[in-house]
């Protein structure tokens, strides 16, 4: 809901949210950085760096991913620790081919049913080496126990055209078929026994929202959960009968409108997890959904090596976090790389443990805060209506401001707030600092409409006693 206030003279003496779902929003946890190229020791034999890994599979303790630069290829220790640095296998036996040529193709979500039949998507291939027949969705068979490979490939459906609109989403439904969404198109298809042959049926059940591009689909029950370029959504019984092409999907408002999801997946208690592309930020988010009770709970932005080297800097690349995977004992996989595949070892590999995400949180029904919106809407000048100071302030899209007032010029910084309030509004944290260096002022914000932002509770500033207001735009 939107939060029905307007009035400014109202918010100048100050917004206080008592007893309205006003819970702090858990900090999140440190995921553990397991394979990077700064990890693993130049010259390792049979071992290389990631690059963009997408999809992934365990298989037992085996872990398997869909490596741009290598193909895909089982996940291996480098060291031989209990829980050790881990690296993307290049040994000849633990090939599995997805291209009859050398250029290896970039690949997509993955899915793996009980018995061990693994799904690859090919999403983006070098067409000028690559034939039609060797592109689009390859099923191959892993020993579920051992996770070693157990049996013959082949590209399925193939005489269904799926290679040409770049299939990136895969999920096994309940039903026993294969679900597949598309980067060059909006539509959601089947594949029926997906096991069995290479000229599957394929029935379109319906569309992502809008028609935009998939990234990811994840099934809890019936329903098939879907990270798109734009939304986050569902398409409820998805595996019925009368899904025969209008079936489409309802989006789930999580505070992230217009932003990329990139990766999803879900565990065995039906919680959903999914990757949102944190552009103001600087890294992407990893959050929890529990479609049961429509609770949010934020996961992860990133973290650190098991040293904790670095641990300020490690974050999540940026609409780049393509890989996440749930494994058996409920530890979650999460894969990056800032280059785009565009470097060959650039990816990073990393893990959140079960024990952490028991830790985590009830959550809050709003995930994201919008803060995307408050970003694009703060540039040129806002007046500043303050209980102890007025002035007006211009912003820059570089991060500076200028003023006049008390404060002739600074940096200014946006994230998400602190304490997330339980209004659909877009909410944030802003801070103001001078040009030495010192913080004016730093108070979480809700934004009324695009020309009003408020303070959410009085709180001290460095311009003098405790103070609550409103921002104007001066030019809307």
């Amino acid at each position: 809901m939107q939060l029905p206030i307007r009035n400014a003279a109202i918010l100048a003496v100050g917004i206080m949210f008592g007893g309205v779902c006003a819970t702090a929003q858990a900090a999140g946890l440190q995921a553990e950085l397991r394979s990077s190229s700064a990890l693993i020791p130049a010259g390792t034999a049979g071992a290389v760096a990631p690059t963009a890994p997408a999809g992934a599979i365990v298989a037992g303790t085996q872990a398997w991913a869909c490596d741009a630069a290598q193909g895909f290829r089982p996940i291996v220790p480098i060291d031989n620790t209990t829980d050790p640095i881990l690296a993307i296998g290049t040994a000849s036996r633990f090939k599995l081919p997805i291209s009859p040529t050398t250029t290896p193709a970039t690949c997509g979500q993955t899915a793996m049913a009980s018995n061990g039949t693994a799904y690859i998507t090919q999403a983006v291939v070098d067409t000028t080496v690559t034939p039609s027949s060797s592109r689009g969705v390859l099923r191959a068979v892993i020993d579920p126990t051992t996770g070693t490979l157990a049996g013959p490939t082949a590209y399925i459906a193939t005489t269904a055209g799926l290679d040409g609109n770049q299939p990136t989403a895969v999920a096994l439904g309940p039903d026993g078929s294969l679900y597949v969404g598309f980067l060059k198109s909006g539509d959601v298809k089947k594949i029926i026994n997906p096991g069995v042959g290479t000229t599957q049926i394929v029935q379109k059940i319906g569309s992502t929202p809008s028609g935009h591009p998939a990234r990811a689909f994840t099934f809890v029950g019936n329903d098939l959960y879907i990270a798109s370029i734009d939304a986050f959504s569902v398409i409820k019984n998805a595996t019925s009968a009368s899904c025969t092409g209008g079936c489409n999907a309802t989006v789930i408002f999580d505070g992230f409108s217009g932003v990329v999801h990139t990766g999803i997946t879900s565990d065995s208690v039906g919680n959903v997890y999914f990757a949102v592309a944190g552009t103001f930020s600087g890294g992407s988010q990893v959050w929890r959904y529990v479609p049961s009770t429509q609770l949010y709970t934020f996961v992860s932005l990133g973290g650190a090596d098991r040293n904790g080297a670095d641990a300020s800097n490690f974050t999540f690349a940026a609409g780049k976090t393509n890989m996440l995977a749930m494994d058996a004992n409920g530890n979650l996989w999460i894969g990056d790389d800032a280059s785009n595949a565009t470097v060959q070892g650039a990816g990073r590999v990393w893990t959140v443990s079960a024990n952490a995400l028991a830790t985590l949180t009830r959550g809050n029904f709003t995930a994201g805060t919008n803060v995307q919106t408050i970003f694009n809407d703060l540039r040129g000048p806002w007046f500043l209506g303050f209980t102890t100071n007025n002035f007006t302030i211009t912003f820059f899209a570089d991060g500076t401001f200028t003023s006049v007032g008390p404060v002739d010029s600074g940096t200014w910084t946006i994230g998400p707030p602190n304490v997330v309030q339980s209004f659909g509004n877009p909410q944030c944290h802003l801070t103001f600092t001078d040009a030495q260096g010192v913080v004016l002022f730093s108070a979480d914000f809700i934004m009324l409409n695009l020309d009003q932002i408020a303070a959410l509770q009085p709180w001290v500033s460095n311009l003098g006693t405790p103070i609550s207001g409103v921002m104007l735009k001066q030019t809307p």
